[in-house]
Formats: structure tokens, sequence, C-alpha cells
């Protein structure tokens, strides 16, 4: 999984690559896809509030299009419900930062029906708001 992260920098820094990515990997649930025995995408989710969190999500930039992002999202909807939890969320870089990247982040999340219901200001110069985005899991 950690191979997926180093591949994509433009999403993942250093701190992600280094720390946040691989204790998150220890300590998250989550799914991985594999083909030919080689892992092209993951998916790590911890449940806080109520509701199923998305920790991380990667692709393989090879295999982006394909539709794995969206099986991925499918088998954490599918946790979710046998979990009787009804929302999934995470959180990404606001709209106001033009950064090509995180607007395909962005409109992937929106094709899948997530909604903004927090902003929140950081004190990181390079990405000065957040946004917390949601959308309800049907039964």
């Amino acid at each position: 999984m950690l191979a997926v992260v180093e591949n994509l920098p433009e999403w993942f820094d250093d701190t992600a690559r280094t720390r946040s990515v691989p204790t998150d990997l220890r300590n998250q649930t989550g799914f991985v896809a594999v083909s030919d025995q080689w892992v092209i995408g993951f998916i790590t989710l911890y449940v806080a509030e109520g509701r199923m969190h998305i920790g991380w999500l990667a692709v393989d930039r090879q295999m982006q299009g394909h539709g794995i992002g969206s099986r991925l999202l499918d088998a954490a909807e599918a946790m979710a419900r046998e979990l009787r939890i009804d929302e999934l969320a995470t959180y990404t870089l606001s709209e106001s930062i033009a950064y090509q990247p995180y607007e395909l982040t962005r409109r992937f999340y929106w094709k899948h029906g997530f909604k903004v219901y927090k902003r929140s200001r950081t004190d990181n110069p390079r990405c000065p708001e957040e946004i917390w985005i949601s959308k309800q899991i049907k039964p």
C-alpha cells in the first residue's frame, strides 16, 4: 500500500508518506484492491462521532479512472451498513485552493454524492481551509 502512496506525491506529502499513512495503516481498518498480486488501491476507515470516516483513499496512477476508487467506496458503504452506520465522511482541501489533484479528488467525491457539512480554517499556509464532506448511506 505504501508503494501506491509513494507514487502519488501530489496527494501525499512527505509527512503523509513517512508518518501519517504508515501509522494509520496499522491502526485503521479498510479494504485493499489487488490485481495480479499487486496492490492497486486501498481505503482506510475508522468510526468516530457516529460516522464511518475515510482516513485514506488511494488508487495507483495507472489504474485511476477504472472504477477502483468507486469499488473501494462501495466496500466502505457496505461495511457501514453492516455496522448500522448511516453516514460516510472524510475531509479534503477546500475549493478555495486551486490545486488540480484535489480538484480531481473533490470531483470524485461529488460524483459519489458527498456534500460539505463543515468548513474549517487551518494554520497551514498551503492549505488554509479544509472541507468536511459526507454522504448518507442507504440501508
